[in-house]
């Protein structure tokens, strides 16, 4: 007589069942965890790489700006883009030329499509925050297509200008004039800073105003400043770069003596030489 016992194999079977059906889930998590860990991997070089890029572009165009100024001042003193810069209103000439000017700050929008530098689109500040020339068109506009530095209408650049030659003039002699000790002959050294600061408006969170206002504080004061330019970016998470140039600049005037030799064959007194000169 045999007798049948189903269930034993069939509690048998289920068991098995069961610890396949743990080691498929076991293998599942870890899959789903490999892929999350690959997935976060992939998130933050792509963040490290975004990052990297963008710094550059910010780099560059801060650089240009630097550039720009350097190769107008050693450019062809004839060349509009001199003239800009050490005219009568132009970003140096402002200073070099009037005598109240030295505690003067000019900030300014970069726009190298519009024209390099324009004073009737700067604004001017005077020590104690009295404001000779306060022009909203001194101050990059994100909503303006034509305050962007390229036609991408990417990123923007502000700089501001400010006259540290009380700061920076105080070796021995820094007073005498430059290649000459006569006050008439040749003008006095002067020192500036340059604070050329680029922002990425499409990469943040601010609005027009936001940006603009942060632009118009003071680049040069200290980063946990409040009125910093660098502590209101931050603040706003506007991905910005600030570069800081010095730059020594004279506005020599040179001159030669006219000799006179006597008279010319017309009977005048002066030579041809001094007529010509």
């Amino acid at each position: 007589m045999s007798i049948n016992r189903p269930f034993a194999y069939s509690s048998v079977a289920s068991d098995q069942r069961g610890a396949v059906l743990l080691v498929v889930l076991l293998f599942l998590i870890l899959i789903m965890l490999v892929g999350v860990i690959a997935v976060r991997n992939s998130t933050t070089d792509l963040k490290l790489a975004t990052s990297d890029q963008i710094n550059t572009v910010l780099l560059q165009s801060s650089d240009s700006v630097n550039n720009k100024i350097e190769q107008s001042v050693n450019g062809d003193p004839t060349s509009a883009e001199y003239r800009q810069i050490m005219g009568f209103t132009g970003i140096f000439g402002h200073y070099l030329i009037n005598d109240n000017a030295n505690e003067d700050i000019i900030d300014f929008c970069y726009r190298p499509r519009a024209g390099f530098f324009n004073i009737d689109n700067a604004a001017i500040r005077r020590s104690g925050g009295k404001l000779l020339k306060n022009d909203v068109a001194g101050y990059c506009n994100p909503a303006e297509a034509s305050d962007y530095t390229s036609a991408r209408n990417t990123t923007m650049t502000q700089v501001m200008i400010k006259n540290v030659s009380n700061l920076s003039n105080t070796e021995a002699f820094e007073h005498m004039n430059i290649g000459s000790d006569s006050e008439s002959r040749t003008a006095k050294m002067n020192t500036f800073n340059i604070y050329s600061t680029s922002v990425l408006p499409a990469y943040s969170g601010a609005d027009e105003d936001e940006i603009q206002n942060c632009f118009k504080k003071d680049a040069s004061a200290a980063a946990d400043s409040d009125d910093s330019v660098a502590n209101c970016m931050s603040e706003n998470n506007i991905p910005n770069k600030m570069l800081v140039e010095q730059v020594d600049v004279a506005n020599n005037q040179n001159a030669e003596f006219c000799n006179y030799f006597g008279g010319g064959t017309d009977g005048s007194t002066t030579s041809q030489l001094c007529a010509d000169s």
